[in-house]
């Protein structure tokens, strides 16, 4: 069967689930406590989000799709250096095109790789903001924090995108909730930002909490 057949008979099966098998399936994400969201500004998308963010330092994207947020992300935080990361081809492409200008002046770096092997192949306590939106599956989207958790600067920042748990648009179960939520109970890292989209596919921005 190929992947294609696969998702679609997987949303079928979804479609006819009672509400009991689904909660048993999907149990609730981990709960936060006031300590993880009591800084927490809401904001109308994530444009607004990285234009609140810190400007210059060392970013990374991991998962560039058609680069068009990539653009804004440099041109709105003018980083001293931005890190271009995606698995697909066609993606990277696409970055080496739109920033060969940028990246013959050493100001962009695009990796043909891994999210989280690119992250790991870095120093530690290198990158000041990591956007996080490569594998959206919990195993992947925790694989992709404990990478950035590693090589984050103390002071740095992590976003993430699709913040939700199931998607109404893909009829999708998302792993971000539980991932982040788990995240950051375990090492003490609270949300900062939450960015609204219009079906909910929010994003998050997480930072240490201070001692």
């Amino acid at each position: 069967m190929s992947n294609k057949i696969q998702r679609i008979a997987e949303r079928l099966q979804l479609l006819f689930s009672s509400t009991d098998t689904l909660r048993k399936r999907w149990p609730m994400a981990p709960q936060l406590e006031e300590i993880h969201i009591k800084n927490c500004k809401v904001v109308t998308d994530r444009w607004k989000m990285v234009d609140e963010l810190p400007k210059g330092g060392v970013c990374a994207e991991l998962g560039i799709w058609k680069c068009d947020f990539s653009e804004f992300i440099f041109q709105t935080l003018q980083p001293e250096k931005l890190h271009l990361i995606d698995i697909d081809s066609k993606s990277i492409q696409i970055a080496l095109d739109k920033f060969s200008g940028e990246i013959d002046r050493g100001e962009v770096q695009v990796h043909h790789s891994d999210s989280s092997a690119a992250l790991l192949s870095m120093p530690d306590q290198y990158f000041d903001w990591i956007y996080i939106d490569g594998d959206h599956q919990y195993h992947g989207v925790k694989k992709d924090l404990m990478a950035a958790h590693e090589k984050l600067s103390p002071s740095g920042l992590i976003s993430l995108n699709d913040y939700i748990f199931f998607g109404s648009s893909d009829l999708t179960k998302y792993g971000v909730v539980e991932a982040v939520n788990e995240f950051c109970v375990n090492f003490d890292y609270e949300i900062v930002f939450m960015a609204l989209h219009g079906r909910m596919y929010n994003d998050v921005t997480l930072r240490r909490i201070d001692d």
